[in-house]
C-alpha cells in the first residue's frame, strides 16, 4: 500500500492528519480517559467552524479547535 499524507488547508491554516489525530487523543486523555482504552476513533472535521468533532469507541463524543 502506498504511503498517504493528508493535509487540510483552510482559512490560511494548514494541519496534518497526524496533528489532528494527536489533538483528538490528547483531548480524549484530558477528559479523564486512558490512552489504552481508545480502540476506535471517528473524526469529523468542520473547517468552517475550525473544529474537529470525534466519536471514540462508538459512544464518547468530543470536540476541539483546529
Amino acid at each position: 500500500m502506498a504511503k498517504v499524507e493528508f493535509n487540510l488547508e483552510f482559512a490560511d491554516k494548514q494541519i496534518s492528519y497526524d496533528d489532528i489525530l494527536k489533538l483528538a487523543k490528547d483531548n480524549w486523555k484530558a477528559n479523564g480517559n486512558k490512552a489504552a482504552d481508545l480502540k476506535k476513533i471517528e473524526l469529523y472535521i468542520k473547517p468552517e467552524e475550525s473544529k474537529t468533532y470525534y466519536v471514540a469507541n462508538g459512544e464518547v463524543n468530543g470536540e476541539f479547535d483546529i
